[in-house]
């Protein structure tokens, strides 16, 4: 029997790409797709969260226990604080969205560069490299870029803009840096328009978390 893992999404444009890496990196397993727009649309522009989210998100992790998962991807970067706050009493594996992929990171270089889309999961995306090589005893340099207007492409319908412009700022800005991670699950479809000298250096969040999940339960 596949075990079946829920890919629970806040965003509809992580969907594709969390998907095509669990089909290629782990088909054996049964992805299921769960999402709930309304957590996005009730989160502020700064990142500020609802006093609800926290019982919002453990009634969907419940859900997708009771529904027979396995193993749980939350893939909304903005959550991750109250991804742990809503943990306690899920029993099966919970990831947040990029957390595979800090860990990987921080092990994988002394430089590394984090781009998002959003600039409100910029801090959480930040804070999560940074409990990452604090667990494992070591202090990466760090440094950030916003890509402004790719999601407003995204969101627009504009998938090819989107992946040009994180594909352009990936270019324009690594030089120097050991690791380069797209913080975000939407960005993903992006590493793909890089030359493959450099798309070596990039890491993605649905392959982290695919492979992360994938050992979690071997």
């Amino acid at each position: 029997m596949k075990p079946r893992i829920y890919l629970l999404h806040a965003y509809r444009y992580s969907v594709a790409p969390c998907e095509e890496a669990f089909a290629r990196l782990w088909p054996e397993a049964e992805a299921i797709r769960l999402l709930d727009e309304g957590l996005y649309a009730d989160a502020g522009a700064d990142g500020t969260l609802p006093a609800n989210v926290v019982p919002r998100l453990n009634s969907l992790f419940r859900h997708c226990v009771v529904s027979g998962a396995k193993g749980i991807v939350f893939t909304g970067s903005t959550f991750g604080p109250a991804v742990e706050a809503a943990k306690p009493g899920i029993d099966v594996p919970l990831l947040k969205a990029d957390e595979a992929m800090s860990d990987l990171a921080v092990s994988s270089g002394k430089r590394i560069l984090m781009l998002a889309t959003a600039k409100r999961a910029i801090p959480v995306i930040r804070r999560n490299l940074e409990n990452a090589a604090h667990a494992a005893g070591v202090s990466p340099e760090l440094g950030e870029v916003w890509v402004e207007h790719a999601q407003a492409a995204n969101n627009a319908g504009r998938a090819a803009e989107h992946d040009g412009l994180v594909a352009e700022a990936v270019s324009k800005n690594a030089a120097g840096w050991d690791v380069i991670v797209l913080g975000q699950m939407s960005m993903a479809p992006a590493r793909a328009k890089l030359p493959p000298e450099l798309a070596t250096r990039v890491l993605t969040s649905p392959d982290a978390s695919a492979l992360r999940m994938k050992a979690l339960l071997a």
